[in-house]
C-alpha cells in the first residue's frame, strides 16, 4: 500500500515538473492552446444553454395558448354539472 501511495506521489510530482518545464521551454504555448479550447467549449455550452432556455420559454407559451384554446372550445364543467351526470 505504501508503494502505491509513494509511486502516485512521485508520478504527480514528475508531471508537475514536466508541466513547468513545458511552460518555460515553449513560452506557455501548450497552456494557451488548452485555455483557448476551454474558452471555446464554454462559449459553445453557453450557446446551447441559451437555446434550451428559448425552447423552454416557447414550450410554456405553447402550453398557455393550448390551454386558452381548450378553454374556449370546451369550457370545463363545474362541480354542479359533474353531479348531474
Amino acid at each position: 500500500m505504501f508503494k502505491l501511495i509513494f509511486r502516485t506521489v512521485i508520478i504527480i510530482v514528475f508531471a508537475m515538473f514536466i508541466s513547468m518545464g513545458l511552460a518555460v521551454w515553449k513560452g506557455g504555448e501548450p497552456f494557451r492552446w488548452i485555455g483557448e479550447k476551454t474558452v471555446n467549449a464554454g462559449r459553445t455550452i453557453q450557446g446551447f444553454g441559451d437555446y434550451i432556455d428559448g425552447v423552454r420559454n416557447r414550450s410554456q407559451q405553447i402550453k398557455k395558448t393550448y390551454d386558452a384554446i381548450k378553454e374556449t372550445l370546451a369550457p370545463e364543467k363545474g362541480p354542479a354539472e359533474d353531479k348531474k351526470q
